[in-house]
């Protein structure tokens, strides 16, 4: 896939564009949807699928203090639109200059004169352009008159609830994993480099891995059965999300949130190694326990449930 980092890096034309636009946040099954309908459209043309996306979020550009938890990393999105097929994608950086920026504006400037864009493939709810301005009538009025085709993708629905990244926000912070998973089309993750801890799960025997969360959705505290990916192996695993309370002494310091995840029946080097943690169901919140036996027992007896949850998931 070629990524364009700003449509004014865009030195070339593109074979008959069929331009998809949106934030992607976490690419759910809704999102897939209209990529796949983008898709189709250019490969009836002969021609290019482009997603034009931003970073950053512009709620996160224009409202900071809100602290938007993300889906996926920008990287991550990247990832996925490549996995999906898509040819092209420009990543558009946005600004407060850039949300002055009018519908009719980026219509002209960037649809028409920079993409050539012959299809416009857009979900049920699409807003761009100043204060959202830029709705469907709008656009529809804009395409019309360039001779552009408008493609308006219904919502996606899922056990007749919605699918969107709002809601999918909703159910995580829950702690609704599973839930959350069926409307991403896949279990929400954590990826990043493993770092050395202070060693206290190997102490009470059980190892675990401890990676740094950047950028995303911060699940509640608490135990989780998961599926771990390291070195293109599958392994279960549980984890935990939170700061420990059990050695967290009243009246000290908060201690930062860490994840936790500890390889069931393995017990490989991952330091500095990138581990992947799929999160599959939450099993119980996050407890102070009197002592280290009391945890080792709960830990113990967590494992146990972790295993029949993944057991069942992963039958077909």
């Amino acid at each position: 896939m070629e990524v364009i980092r700003g449509i004014q890096s865009l030195a070339r034309s593109l074979p008959h564009p069929v331009v998809t636009i949106g934030n992607f946040d976490g690419l759910h099954l809704g999102h897939r949807r209209i990529i796949e309908l983008a898709q189709e459209k250019a490969r009836q043309r002969g021609g290019t699928c482009v997603a034009f996306t931003l970073r950053p979020h512009p709620q996160m550009a224009l409202h900071p203090e809100r602290q938007l938890p993300l889906l996926s990393t920008y990287d991550e999105k990247l990832e996925q639109l490549e996995a999906m097929g898509v040819a092209v994608t420009v990543e558009e950086p946005f600004s407060r200059e850039f949300s002055e920026v009018t519908p009719k504006e980026f219509f002209t400037d960037t649809l028409l004169r920079r993409l050539s864009a012959e299809v416009l493939v857009v979900g049920y709810d699409f807003a761009f352009g100043r204060e959202r301005k830029g709705d469907l009538a709008t656009f529809g009025e804009l395409c019309a008159a360039a001779g552009i085709e408008l493609v308006v993708v219904p919502p996606f629905r899922i056990d007749g609830e919605v699918v969107s990244s709002s809601r999918i926000r909703q159910h995580l912070v829950a702690g609704e994993v599973d839930t959350a998973s069926k409307l991403l089309g896949r279990e929400f993750f954590y990826r990043g480099v493993v770092r050395k801890g202070d060693g206290r799960g190997r102490t009470l025997g059980f190892p675990t891995a401890n990676i740094k969360v950047e950028e995303k959705l911060l699940l509640p505290n608490g135990v989780y059965a998961t599926v771990a990916f390291w070195g293109g192996k599958k392994f279960p695993s549980i984890t935990n999300v939170g700061v420990r309370p059990t050695f967290h002494g009243a009246g000290e310091k908060e201690l930062p949130l860490l994840v936790e995840t500890h390889l069931l029946d393995v017990d490989p080097d991952l330091y500095g190694n990138v581990l992947e943690v799929r999160f599959v169901q939450r099993i119980r919140g996050e407890i102070r326990f009197p002592g280290a036996n009391e945890l080792r027992a709960q830990i113990t007896a967590d494992i146990q449930q972790a295993r029949v949850v993944l057991s069942s998931a992963s039958r077909p």
